[in-house]
């Protein structure tokens, strides 16, 4: 049976985990760079509904996303899981693929940190 609910067919439901061997004070500094912030998501507008401390931050979103958007940040062993959520609807003029490219944006960045922090891939420099 087709959906042709068209509250249903917009709405974006995304939940991701990666761990980063380095402390939720580290992983949390990125977050408060509104640089970083605004290059991962320059397809939103976030406005911060819960600052959590080192524990991670709660926004509301606009733009290609309308609703609602954390990130969570959970101590575990020698690093932090950091827990992504987005939950709300596709926006005006958004992409139909607007979750998957969001999806694809945020592994990108969260890697990139990740290495970064774990001195990997990205952040040698030694080969050049």
């Amino acid at each position: 049976m087709r959906n042709t609910d068209p509250v249903r067919d917009h709405r974006i439901d995304i939940v991701d985990e990666t761990f980063i061997r380095a402390s939720p004070e580290v992983v949390r500094a990125s977050l408060d760079d509104q640089a970083w912030v605004a290059q991962v998501w320059p397809h939103l507008t976030p406005t911060v509904t819960r600052d959590r401390g080192v524990k991670g931050v709660r926004w509301a979103v606009t733009g290609q996303v309308v609703g609602e958007m954390e990130v969570w940040l959970e101590p575990f062993r020698d690093g932090v899981v950091v827990h992504h959520y987005v939950r709300g609807h596709r926006g005006p003029r958004a992409p139909r693929n607007v979750a998957t490219r969001h999806t694809l944006r945020w592994k990108r960045a969260v890697h990139g940190l990740k290495d970064r922090l774990e001195g990997g891939p990205a952040s040698d420099t030694s080969a050049l």
